[in-house]
């Protein structure tokens, strides 16, 4: 299957703010912007977090000015600061960069660790290599370790994503109970998406959380939703014809090398 014939399956649209239809349908995940404008330092969007909660009650992102990890659990927004603790997210608040669904998962499935970041795929069994649709997924554990991390505001004229992740605050929880909440995308999204597990995490007490960059998962409940449909929403500086295509290497590179 190419690119175009797998994006004409998901039924991936591309639209405006001015176009934007209230609501969201189930198992329909909703974006605005792509990784590859936040690679580039496109930190400014559109979108309030109101009318992205319209769209979906789990997900991730950023704040404008890159101000943060955005996490959104059971319909609540959630900000990690640089030092990675966890503050509520004003409604007003806009995002250059999120990701939503309306989590619709299918039967819960029982972890058992010690589970890896790199073994993710193969236990709740969704490998992306080959597959056709992005998948939400949500898991309630308690950790062994989970190392997460967020980045401070930005300031005009905004830096390559590269430049601010340089200045990242990185925090190491040890034995913590927690929400990991986020996507596996395919390759052939490559350009809208991070390809592979992007997961952001929320500590039960909601007091500590970001982005997450390795984790040893002891033992949780994992729930998963495969989504069929993909919305995305253009900022103006964002291209709705763009074609370039991300180096995923590079940006693997960024979360290793913290």
């Amino acid at each position: 299957m190419s690119e175009l014939e797998f994006l004409n399956a998901l039924r991936v649209e591309m639209v405006r703010h001015r176009e934007l239809r209230p609501g969201a349908r189930s198992h329909e995940l909703f974006q605005t912007s792509t990784i590859e404008a936040l690679l580039g330092g496109v930190f400014d969007g559109d979108l309030s977090l109101s009318e992205l909660l319209e769209h979906g009650d789990l997900g991730l992102g950023t704040l404008n000015g890159l101000d943060g990890e955005l996490i959104v659990i059971d319909g609540d927004a959630w900000k990690a600061s640089r030092d990675c603790t966890l503050s509520r997210a004003p409604r007003s608040s806009r995002t250059p960069y999120a990701v939503v669904v309306p989590f619709s998962p299918g039967p819960p499935a029982a972890v058992r660790g010690p589970l890896q970041y790199a073994a993710l795929g193969q236990v709740i069994g969704h490998r992306l290599e080959g597959t056709l649709r992005p998948v939400a997924v949500r898991i309630d554990g308690r950790f062994e370790h989970i190392r997460v991390r967020s980045v401070a505001k930005q300031r005009r004229p905004y830096p390559p994503l590269a430049e601010a992740l340089a200045q990242q605050g990185i925090s190491d929880l040890h034995d913590v109970s927690g929400t990991m909440v986020g996507f596996g995308f395919p390759h052939p999204l490559d350009g809208i998406e991070m390809i592979g597990w992007h997961l952001h995490f929320a500590s039960d007490t909601r007091t500590r959380g970001g982005h997450v960059l390795d984790f040893a998962l002891r033992d949780g409940i994992a729930h998963l939703d495969d989504t069929t449909e993909l919305q995305v929403e253009l900022p103006p500086a964002v291209d709705v014809h763009h074609s370039a295509v991300i180096d995923q290497d590079a940006l693997r590179r960024l979360e290793r090398d913290r």
